[in-house]
């Protein structure tokens, strides 16, 4: 399986545009179970026009061991993807963002790449 399952006892928060885990109070990749979660592998696609939120984002995930790629809007990420089709194995991605919003993007890439998306935003 290429996401293992995650921990029953695992809380996701949205902060700052991400998703953390949270382990014993600590914003921590889940390590201490006797079923860690493994990223090694995985290749993820950022896409975020904020910088700062990109940045963080891509930092959370390459803690967790996730190979990470990071582009500023939608337009650089569809011709990433066109290059790299069959590398990327997960998209997370703003949806407020210049050019087109998040949910036309991930309806691009649900018809072009068929790749699963997770959208953030900092907005209510």
């Amino acid at each position: 399986m290429l996401f293992p399952q995650l921990p029953p006892h695992y809380v996701v928060i949205c902060r700052f545009q991400t998703l953390l885990y949270m382990e014993n109070g600590i914003n921590t990749p889940y390590q201490q179970s006797h079923n860690p979660i493994s990223a090694i592998g995985v290749n993820v696609l950022v896409v975020e026009d904020d910088l700062v939120c990109l940045s963080i984002v891509a930092a959370i995930l390459r803690a967790w061991k996730y190979q990470v790629v990071t582009v500023k809007n939608p337009l650089d990420a569809l011709a990433t993807l066109q290059l790299g089709h069959n590398f990327f194995h997960l998209i997370v991605t703003d949806v407020h963002m210049p050019e087109m919003n998040g949910f036309k993007f991930q309806k691009r890439v649900q018809v072009e790449f068929h790749l699963p998306i997770v959208n953030e935003s900092l907005h209510p």
